[in-house]
């Protein structure tokens, strides 16, 4: 006879007893956690995850760590599965919360889907068989995956859940052999004489097959709405990293520092910069993790000598092209690092720089007209 319980404890009792012990009103902590009344409700009664703005919001109000409670939650989606729980309450919130329009929009979900056929096909693209199963593989939320938009997590989670899968499934289709750390560091500098080629779709494509040789998946796609991600790095079951990429802000420059800056993630910290509980990034070293990252990539795109020398003076045309001759890089990129340094005012050399726009393929944008 099992000794488990026939029920299921949501975070929100744990949440009303330490704010009865803290005598803190529900107003009080609603307004710290940024949600409205009713979605605090929808959270107290297990309707809602616990993200991990919202774990680290909880840890700073009523104590212990973000990890408690991203863990809480997790134990309780467990509770739910176990118990074959979802009602249709957590069914309709679960598929509000995504963001299906951009999906559709994308062809990643079929233009006419609606009421239980969406459901079906959201389960689908995740590879879930069921609501249940989907909250146990991914009750982590997006904390597994460390980010380049800063330390902070885009304020839709599920938007960025989303383009994760997205990259997800496009690296268990490519055919990438044994990781090779050694050899993945090596090719790097040569990776970026690519940036010569004015397409995406003929750059990109350079890339991800000479990643692959060396064990590494390179996959890009366009951004969800709410999804403010412009690069993400972790490690797949296989052993092998998956950098993925969304051509954010749709210009040369910001493409290849992000994807050196994910490199640099792969080549300087491995699978430590990922915790499958989802608390890396708000970790203490993660701040000193994101820099190292930014360094790698600003060295391997702009030899340091280059850059001491182009920085010492004052940039013109002239300068930023046999800089950018110099590093085996494009003027444009070039361009970008004087203005992420604060060098030259944004714009001034934008006529500089390659832009990219969107058009049918989610994946790949083209070279702007």
């Amino acid at each position: 006879m099992s000794s488990d319980p026939n029920w299921a404890s949501p975070p929100g009792e744990t949440i009303q007893r330490l704010m009865a012990t803290r005598e803190l009103p529900q107003e009080e902590l609603t307004e710290r956690l940024g949600l409205e009344a009713d979605q605090f409700n929808a959270l107290i009664v297990g309707h809602t995850r616990i993200t991990v703005g919202i774990a680290q919001a909880l840890a700073e109000t009523l104590g212990s760590s973000p990890r408690f409670w991203l863990a809480r939650d997790k134990s309780y989606v467990r509770e739910l599965a176990r118990l074959g729980g979802a009602g249709p309450a957590d069914e309709n919130s679960w598929v509000t919360a995504m963001p299906t329009r951009s999906m559709k929009r994308y062809g990643w979900l079929p233009p006419t889907a609606r009421g239980k056929s969406l459901r079906s096909h959201l389960l689908e693209f995740f590879d879930c068989a069921s609501l249940q199963d989907w909250g146990i593989r991914y009750s982590s939320g997006v904390g597994e995956v460390a980010f380049r938009t800063s330390l902070a997590f885009p304020d839709d989670g599920m938007a960025t859940l989303v383009w994760l899968r997205a990259g997800e499934k496009q690296s268990e289709t490519l055919p990438v052999r044994e990781y090779v750390p050694e050899r993945f560091k090596a090719i790097l500098p040569a990776l970026k004489k690519l940036s010569a080629f004015k397409h995406p779709g003929s750059f990109l494509p350079r890339i991800q097959s000479a990643c692959s040789t060396v064990g590494v998946a390179v996959t890009t796609s366009r951004a969800p709405e709410g999804c403010r991600a412009s690069g993400a790095s972790w490690f797949n079951r296989r052993g092998n990293p998956v950098i993925h990429l969304s051509f954010r802000h749709l210009s040369e420059d910001h493409f290849w520092f992000t994807f050196f800056h994910e490199a640099g993630h792969v080549v300087l910290h491995g699978e430590s910069h990922i915790d499958g509980e989802g608390s890396s990034t708000v970790a203490a070293d993660q701040k000193v993790k994101e820099a190292e990252a930014n360094s790698f990539a600003q060295d391997t795109l702009l030899a340091p000598d280059v850059r001491e020398q182009l920085m010492a003076g004052r940039p013109n045309r002239s300068t930023v092209v046999a800089a950018a001759r110099a590093s085996n890089v494009t003027p444009g990129i070039v361009v970008g690092q004087l203005e992420n340094a604060g060098v030259v005012a944004h714009g001034k050399f934008s006529f500089l720089k390659r832009r990219y726009q969107w058009r049918r393929d989610s994946h790949i944008p083209v070279l702007r007209d």
